[in-house]
Order: C-alpha cells, then structure tokens, then sequence
C-alpha cells in the first residue's frame, strides 16, 4: 500500500493557520457559553434552595414576554423557562464576542488594555443599573445581591476562559499595569 500526497497526516507546517476573525468567533461563543452557564447555574441553585426549580427564568421570561408582572408569576412556566432561556443564551453570545473582541484588542494593543477593562467595569454598571431601573421590582424579586452576584460570577467565568485561552494577555496586563 503506498501512500500519495493527499494520504499524509496533516501537520503543524501543513495546516492553515486560522484566521483571527475565526478564533474570536470561537472564542465569543465559548465565552458567551460559560457565562451564560454560570448565571443559570447560579439561579438554579437559588431556585433549588427556594423549593422552585426553574422558577427565575420563568419569572424572566413572564414578565419580558408576557408582560405580567412579578406578583402574578406565581408558577413555573416551562414555555416561559425555554423562551427566556432562548434569549439569555442569544444576548450571552452577543455579550461574549464583545468581550472576546476586548481581550484580542488586548493582546494586539496591549496599551488599551486599561481603557477596555474601564470599558468592561462601566458595561457592568449601566447593566446592572439597567436591570435596576427597568425593572426594579424584578431585581427586587430576585434580590439585588443575586443579580450582581451573578454578573460577577458569568464575568469570571468569561474572563477565565480567555485569559487561559490566552496566556499572553496577562502578561500584558501585568507589563501594562507596571508602567
């Protein structure tokens, strides 16, 4: 049996590199993935504690979608739970690109690395400011503490998956902050 030239086992020198809209793209979906994990395992666990499995997204999902308010979702509505899921997922994706996108930059332009963890730092805030004034019986509902705990944890999540995914940017982030 002989082997010809398209039979050979790719190699490092053979295989294209990937392209850097590629890897953000991986690495969005990825961030987005875990972040979005962490804040609906962490509800999840509350809802466990609370004796209502799936209760915080069917909340969400009922007041977003249906327009109902916090006193009148009393039950777990599974529809809702999928729905709410469904978008939690989407604006996780969106939000993981964006801090994908951050941490390239990072890496490219080690300089801006202060400005886009301000950046991050002050998303953080009006989001959560957002969520309060929104919807301050919601917040209220599912307790400002957890909502902001929440956020720390997905944004944990995100940053640990891209600093280990690229071990360059601490380093940066330790020269950028020496001088």
């Amino acid at each position: 049996m002989s082997i010809g030239p398209g039979d050979a086992t790719p190699t490092a020198s053979t295989v294209p590199p990937r392209s850097r809209t590629t890897v953000l793209v991986e690495d969005g979906i990825l961030c987005g993935t875990l972040g979005a994990f962490a804040v609906a395992v962490f509800f999840l666990i509350i809802d466990a504690i609370r004796g209502q499995i799936f209760f915080t997204p069917s909340l969400l999902g009922s007041v977003l979608f249906l327009g109902k308010t916090v006193e009148t979702s009393t039950s777990v509505d599974m529809s809702m739970v999928f729905a709410y899921t469904g978008l939690h997922g989407l604006l996780f994706l969106i939000a993981g690109t964006g801090v994908a996108w951050m941490v390239s930059e990072f890496e490219e332009n080690p300089q801006f690395g202060m400005v886009l963890l301000l950046i991050f730092l002050l998303f953080q805030a009006i989001l959560f400011g957002f969520e309060v004034t929104l919807v301050p019986n919601l917040v209220g509902a599912l307790g400002a503490w957890a909502v902001g705990a929440a956020n720390i944890l997905a944004a944990m999540a995100m940053f640990a998956y891209l600093l280990r995914r690229h071990p360059e940017a601490m380093s940066r982030l330790r020269q950028g902050w020496d001088e």
